[in-house]
């Protein structure tokens, strides 16, 4: 059961340092007035489709959900994003499975800069799971996360590294004995008018890994 936890967290790639002062789709280096992004993940030759994902942004710029499906369309799991209204920043993330039953509840707090230094990983139960710390440059960029079992023992730390715009395009995973795992790198390509990008390609130890397409709605 943990791994399918790990799994649906993945997918909600998008992935918080939700500062006090930027909006989701600031964060995310959305431009414009997003209201809708689809992404498609295909497989490293980008030839076959794996699973989609749809976040929706209400008029201040935030993500108020995340569904992803099936190739065959068929609903994967949904998430629901809550926020503070005085501050704006996220207070939690509920993920469901297809039907309609909570698998995961995270939780956020934050350091004077507005970016998520801890989150924190519910069962259906109410159990905690899995807690990440992360520590960030002055932009506000995440540098280096640890995730931590249910006992707070480390089994996992990654480092990020950024181009001059912002994107992610590296990351390194180390186990807990801080031997290499994994290099993942990305590439971006195909920007809109908009200057976001419509095309990702992954690699994993130098090997591509899946393809991300997205197409992106504006008001």
């Amino acid at each position: 059961m943990k791994q399918l936890y790990f799994i649906l967290l993945l997918l909600t790639t998008h992935f918080f340092t939700h500062a006090q002062v930027k909006s989701d789709l600031e964060r995310q280096h959305l431009k414009g007035e997003v209201k809708k992004l689809t992404e498609k993940e295909y497989n490293g030759s980008g030839d076959s489709l794996m699973w989609k994902s749809v976040s929706n942004f209400n008029d201040t710029g935030n993500q108020v959900d995340f569904y992803t499906y099936s190739p065959q369309d068929v609903l994967l799991s949904k998430s629901i994003y809550e926020y503070n209204d005085s501050s704006g920043k996220l207070m939690d993330i509920k993920r469901y499975k297809a039907d309609g039953t909570l698998n995961v509840k995270t939780t956020y707090k934050y350091d004077f800069k507005g970016n998520v230094v801890e989150e924190s990983n519910y069962d259906p139960q109410n159990v905690l799971f899995m807690t990440t710390k992360s520590r960030f440059d002055p932009k506000g960029n995440r540098m280096v996360k640890d995730c931590l079992n249910e006992f707070g023992i480390l089994f996992l730390k990654t480092n990020y590294t950024y181009d001059k715009k912002g994107h992610n395009i590296g990351e390194k995973e180390y186990d807990s004995h801080h031997s290499l795992k994994f290099t993942t790198s990305y590439e971006y390509e195909n920007f809109d008018k908009n200057g976001n990008w419509r095309k990702r390609t992954t690699y994993k130890n130098d090997n591509p890994s899946s393809v991300t397409i997205r197409e992106i709605e504006y008001n």
